[in-house]
């Protein structure tokens, strides 16, 4: 029976990487994948969908557990995220380098499926990466070019493709309303963001909270900010990951400082407008290199989605060539794990 250690940042009531879960749960499950799923996770997990295979879940810091999996399993599989960086944390970097450089060790084939790369406050970090790519027995699909011409310096069994976040949706029905998403993560002067939600008065406001652990407080205090003063209808924010991708998916305005908000907004084909750091740009550019719609801070918000208005930006056309993307994405990891199971 294969064996599959299946490593990411789940668990954490963060709605990117349990999308990115489900996803390689959903594609383990069509390939017909019937081994067994080593998945290390620190918090209980709840799965709405039945597999063939079985979850195993190992406990996330006990080390001594990890190295005895790593040891039985017969593929490494990284499975979405930029879990590869230390921008938030070196201690983050050197966890997941631990769980590849075992993989190497104990000469596991290791596989790198919708990642990405940095970015680096650690030039050790950088060095270290560079060693994990360079073993014979990783393979990758990445999800921005930046990182796949990066990584091809020092291994040729690269393929560029897209995040597989949305993937669960591509069957999802919906209907366009007069609904505003917004998904708070960074620093913002609500006055500006209230003011300019203000506009929108026929809209329904809905604040979703992508990061449990981090959002909730800034999408709490916009709600009351706008029912206060505006005539805007907003509603309390949104925590359930099935409601999250519910609004989103009948919202005609998306404003996200999260990536996988963003990226669910375009799958839908909402007038997205997404915050400008590093990962957000590589990521959504990836797509489609015209899509520039990328707010620095709050006072940008206003103009940047006129720029969306004003130069009628097809939103239509890059929701299509992501599906279209994101189906040859899952086509050739499926092909790249059936090759190993």
């Amino acid at each position: 029976m294969k064996k599959i250690f299946l490593i990411g940042f789940y668990g954490y009531g963060n709605y990117g990487d349990d999308l990115l879960l489900k996803s390689f749960l959903q594609i383990l499950n069509e390939i017909k994948f019937d081994g067994i799923i080593f998945l290390p996770v620190e918090n209980d997990l709840e799965f709405d969908e039945e597999y063939i295979f079985q979850i195993i879940t190992v406990s996330r810091f006990n080390f001594y557990e990890i190295r005895k999996t790593i040891k039985d399993s017969d593929v490494i599989m990284f499975g979405g995220g930029n879990l590869f960086q230390s921008e938030t944390s070196y201690r983050s970097f050197i966890y997941y380098y631990y769980i590849a450089h075992l993989g190497e060790k104990f000469n596991k084939t290791i596989l790198l499926l919708s990642q990405g790369f940095g970015s680096f406050k650690e030039k050790r970090s950088l060095q270290k990466l560079k060693k994990i790519l360079s073993y014979p027995k990783l393979y990758a699909n990445l999800r921005d070019e930046t990182s796949y011409v990066f990584a091809t310096k020092y291994n040729k069994n690269i393929s560029l493709g897209v995040d597989v976040g949305p993937y669960p949706f591509l069957n999802y029905t919906y209907k366009k309303t007069d609904k505003i998403s917004v998904c708070l993560k960074e620093e913002h002067d609500l006055r500006h963001l209230t003011e300019f939600l203000s506009t929108f008065e026929n809209y329904t406001l809905s604040t979703l909270v992508i990061n449990a652990t981090q959002d909730a407080l800034k999408n709490y205090e916009l709600v009351e900010n706008i029912r206060k003063e505006t005539k805007v209808f907003a509603e309390f924010p949104f925590k359930d990951s099935h409601k999250i991708t519910k609004e989103i998916s009948q919202s005609k305005i998306i404003i996200s400082d999260r990536l996988h908000s963003a990226l669910t907004g375009i799958f839908f084909a909402g007038q997205t407008i997404t915050f400008n750091n590093i990962k957000n740009r590589r990521v959504l550019k990836n797509i489609k290199e015209d899509y520039n719609f990328f707010y620095k801070n709050t006072p940008e918000i206003p103009f940047i989605y006129y720029d969306t208005v004003s130069s009628n930006y097809d939103f239509k056309e890059i929701s299509d060539i992501y599906r279209d993307k994101l189906q040859k994405t899952v086509f050739d990891i499926k092909t790249l794990i059936q090759s190993f199971l």
